[in-house]
């Protein structure tokens, strides 16, 4: 039970938060905790980096953090961290390969530091990352997993955290694969394999109720969807 798990907040985390914010808040830190990550789903515009800013901060572990976006909101993030965490240090790994590969190797060093890559910048530069331990790692976007076969998916599955967590604002939109990947990135192993889980939710429509169910039940303690209504 997640609700009774203590945070710890800044002023102005306490202040902004909505109480259906800090239940987000309160569920990763309570994963996180236990050594597990989650998919965070709620509708866009209801806060999710907000309570990822927030639950990092709870947690206020001294390993690095790596978040993982699209290579339009890696700004974004770096503001958002400036307006709600600003004593953390938080770093966008841009530039030549030279200054991006400057800066991976500075990552051990930095306590607590948060480093913001793009998928694409990610995807070409994986192999200077694989000594690296994270304590978080943090998907946006996480429809950017969906395909199992792509370059970046399969990229950032080797990275090495305590605990992952995925944002997305539906983690399903083609077919039950697309979480597959997602989950596959978080619990490797969790659920069937690839091969057993498209062969009965390779598309929408065509299962049977208890196989849903099944579904439903397994996904559901990693799962934290909320909407607008």
């Amino acid at each position: 039970q997640y609700s009774s798990t203590e945070v710890t907040l800044t002023p102005a985390m306490e202040g902004a938060l909505r109480p259906y914010q800090l239940e987000g808040v309160k569920w990763m830190v309570n994963l996180a905790r236990h050594g597990l990550g989650g998919i965070l789903a709620d509708d866009m515009g209801l806060g999710k980096t907000l309570e990822t800013i927030a639950a990092l901060h709870s947690l206020g572990e001294k390993e690095p953090v790596l978040i993982v976006s699209p290579k339009s909101l890696i700004y974004n993030w770096k503001s958002e961290f400036a307006k709600w965490d600003p004593k953390r240090p938080v770093t966008v790994i841009v530039g030549s390969k030279s200054e991006r590969t400057a800066i991976v190797h500075g990552i051990p060093k930095s306590e607590g530091a948060v480093y913001i890559v793009s998928y694409d910048s990610f995807r070409n530069d994986e192999d200077l990352y694989k000594n690296i331990v994270f304590s978080s790692a943090i998907l946006d976007e996480a429809q950017s997993i969906a395909n199992v076969g792509a370059q970046k998916t399969r990229a950032v599955k080797t990275i090495n955290a305590e605990h992952r967590f995925v944002l997305a604002g539906t983690p399903m939109q083609n077919s039950y694969m697309d979480l597959w990947s997602i989950m596959d990135f978080l619990l490797p192993g969790y659920l069937e394999g690839y091969k057993e889980f498209r062969m009965i939710y390779s598309s929408f429509g065509d299962q049977k109720e208890a196989e849903i169910e099944k579904l439903e039940r397994e996904v559901a303690p990693f799962l934290l969807r909320r909407t607008k209504e």
